[in-house]
């Protein structure tokens, strides 16, 4: 439960962060924070271990691209992300 609170706080600073880039939009941090969220909900009955793995991992990501503003940062990272629940 801690975890889906940590989730859902990053999930919002994605969601509400501006963009400078044309490549990445809102919208598209939005899809992909939605897209990593079943994923994690998922795997939180499937692989626990996983799923705290991809939980830190995106809160690190996410800490770090809002410490640097960098919306690009935010893509790239929400992107390894994805590729690691899907993988």
């Amino acid at each position: 439960m801690k975890n889906s609170l940590k989730l859902s706080a990053i999930i919002a600073f994605a969601s509400m962060a501006t963009t400078a880039a044309a490549e990445c939009t809102e919208a598209l941090v939005q899809e992909k924070t939605t897209e990593i969220s079943t994923g994690v909900q998922a795997l939180a009955a499937t692989d626990p271990e996983k799923m705290m793995e991809i939980t830190t991992a995106l809160q690190t990501a996410m800490t770090e691209a809002a410490a640097a503003e960098d919306m690009e940062a935010v893509c790239t990272s929400l992107d390894e992300i994805l590729a690691e629940l899907n993988g």
